[in-house]
């Protein structure tokens, strides 16, 4: 029997060995962590969602300043009263030496929304006086224009009302539930948005203006920066006055709103009741807004009332009115009187 023929085994071919780059293993490790590292910050994010704290109604303190105003659609002006607002009683003015007339100012409130109407206001003939809304779309660049064309600039205030929240003062509004680091630095904020300003009055406030705390704490911002307070009187029990003699602040109250009821007949009855009130107390202070109409009855009606007063800056009036004052101290001390005149 033949034997069978073996066949010989092959051997196995050696694999070469592979070098592993350094490189190539390092680049490898840094992305498996920063897979990790995503994944960890996004169960985070996940995790912070589901246990946020539900909503409530209570309004977000404005403790940070606010950032502008992005909508063009143009706030609430103003919270007038059912019926026409009284005026401040009436407090005749010592006479300082030599003719003066009666100086009034007129102040243009809520500035920063209408490009147009501002427009039409800085080309009139007039000193006025443009209070502007601190965080308004356009505020700053009319701000900006007003100061080139030589008008004075104020600080539009928004400062809380009674009706809040139902009605929101806007942007940059002091509120009552701040604690008083958050009112003051919203005050600084507020200032700091308009360079150049020489006054502030206030933007609705009716529930700040009846707070003498509340009043006192803006007073001392104010007159460390050299700003004078007019007072629009939104309410009947405003201590803006007392606050502002304390603190020695240059200080005046509006007069007269021209314009609460939009229309030509109403808006001349008012600045005629200006001017008249001018005459009587030595001064005043009109408000107005900057509606079409009152631009228009205003540029019909300049003509009368240059013939009737000077037309003044607000500061103006202001510095009439503490010159007044003076005299009436002074001569109060000379003669030893205790009979108040103002």
């Amino acid at each position: 029997m033949a034997k069978k023929r073996a066949i010989p085994k092959r051997r196995a071919r050696k694999k070469p060995s592979r070098k592993i780059d350094p490189a190539l293993q390092l680049v490898k490790i840094f992305g498996a962590l920063a897979i990790l590292l995503l994944l960890v910050v996004s169960a985070g994010l996940l995790t912070r969602q589901f246990l946020r704290r539900p909503a409530t109604d209570t309004p977000p303190v404005a403790s940070l300043p606010v950032p502008p105003v992005k909508t063009l659609e143009k706030p609430t002006y103003e919270i007038y009263p059912s019926k026409e607002p009284a005026p401040k009683p009436l407090a005749k003015l010592r006479q300082l030496p030599g003719d003066h007339p009666p100086v009034v100012a007129i102040v243009i409130d809520d500035i920063g929304y209408d490009r147009k109407i501002a427009a039409r206001l800085l080309d009139m003939d007039a000193p006025l006086t443009f209070s502007v809304l601190p965080f308004g779309p356009f505020s700053q660049e009319i701000a900006a224009r007003a100061r080139s064309k030589g008008h004075e600039i104020m600080l539009h205030l928004p400062m809380e009302p009674k009706e809040f929240p139902a009605v929101n003062p806007g942007p940059g509004a002091l509120l009552n539930q701040m604690t008083p680091d958050e009112f003051i630095g919203q005050l600084k904020a507020d200032i700091d948005r308009l360079p150049g300003l020489k006054g502030v009055n206030n933007h609705m406030g009716s529930a700040i203006s009846t707070s003498s705390e509340r009043m006192r704490q803006i007073f001392t911002i104010l007159k460390k920066n050299g700003l004078y307070y007019i007072d629009s009187r939104t309410t009947a029990e405003t201590v803006a006055r007392p606050s502002a003699e304390l603190l020695q602040l240059p200080f005046a109250e509006r007069d007269i709103f021209i314009d609460h009821f939009e229309t030509r007949s109403f808006i001349r009855k008012q600045l005629r009741k200006l001017i008249k009130r001018a005459q009587r107390q030595g001064y005043a202070v009109g408000i107005a807004h900057p509606h079409a109409v009152t631009c228009e009855v205003l540029a019909e009606l300049l003509p009368e009332l240059k013939k009737s007063v000077a037309l003044v800056p607000a500061s103006m009036v202001i510095d009439t009115v503490m010159l007044a004052q003076a005299a009436e101290t002074h001569a109060k001390r000379d003669t030893g009187s205790t009979n108040h005149e103002f």
